[in-house]
């Protein structure tokens, strides 16, 4: 298994990149934004994931670990294959599309080319679990995380009454804040108790 590769740039293309490492040349698939980033003649290191099917071995190469990470939760769901999970990324980029995945945004996943309303969504539930995993709780905030909302306010309230209603902890927070981010930060503690709720059943109907 190819994990990460460091050698030359010998040809560039939008999202192909051939790079040779002591004497042989990997052809590698990439994000548009890494393709644009990296320069014929230059010296390139990439995280990899390799693909072995009956018809060859493919190559994907990422700029980071997080970046090979999300692409591999994105093939993890269901009708997401490596060639449009590179073209996820490249239509948004890895922060982009955590934002979306932590905003609910379907609007702007169905805007990428191959990717209708039932895939946006799908993705948005499948994800939104996930991608905390690899993506730090300090940069969460800006995404509309699952850090905990401060003590004494609606969200607290409602995350406490989740708590009490026998939820796990790190899953009431995940509720509470995708309640939050749905109907905006002045919602009352008894109206994110309501949407949390529908989430779960939402979550459960999949």
């Amino acid at each position: 298994m190819i994990a990460w590769l460091r050698g030359t740039v010998v040809v560039k293309q939008a999202n192909t990149l051939i790079v040779a490492v002591a004497g042989v040349g990997y052809e590698l698939t990439v994000p548009v934004s890494l393709g644009e980033q990296s320069a014929q003649g230059r010296a390139v290191e990439l995280f990899v994931h390799q693909v072995v099917r009956d018809d060859g071995h493919y190559l994907f190469g990422f700029s980071s670990l997080s970046q090979r990470q999300l692409f591999r939760e994105l093939i993890r769901v269901s009708g997401i294959g490596p060639k449009l999970a590179i073209l996820i990324l490249s239509g948004l980029g890895s922060e982009e599309l955590v934002q979306a995945i932590w905003a609910q945004d379907s609007a702007a996943l169905v805007r990428l080319p191959g990717i209708g309303r039932k895939t946006a969504e799908r993705l948005i539930v499948e994800l939104d679990d996930r991608i905390g995993k690899h993506f730090p709780h300090s940069d969460a905030g800006a995404r509309g995380g699952t850090n905990p909302p401060p003590v004494g306010s609606a969200a607290r309230e409602a995350q406490e009454a989740l708590i009490a209603l026998e939820l796990k902890p790190d899953e009431a927070a995940r509720l509470v804040a995708a309640a939050v981010r749905r109907l905006g930060p002045d919602a009352d503690s008894a109206a994110l108790i309501k949407a949390a709720f529908a989430r779960k059943l939402e979550r459960g109907s999949k």
